[in-house]
């Protein structure tokens, strides 16, 4: 991956939150970016798990199920 292929993001943050990350950050020797890189990476990673169970439960049953926060569980 190349410069190119990178885009800069910004967001607010509550500075708890913040001061907590960096502590944390400061105890595995790694930046902010790292460690929100890994997450973010673990976050598609897992969704992406999602959706497949998703699409083998819709082929499973024929059915168009709705992605609702109650038909998860």
């Amino acid at each position: 991956m190349n410069s190119v292929d990178k885009k800069l993001i910004n967001f607010r943050c509550d500075l708890d939150v913040l001061d907590g990350f960096d502590e944390v950050a400061d105890f595995k020797r790694m930046n902010r970016t790292q460690i929100l890189i890994d997450l973010m990476r673990k976050y598609i990673s897992d969704g992406r798990e999602e959706i497949n169970k998703w699409n083998v439960l819709r082929e499973i049953t024929g059915k168009n199920i709705p992605h609702t926060h109650l038909n998860r569980f």
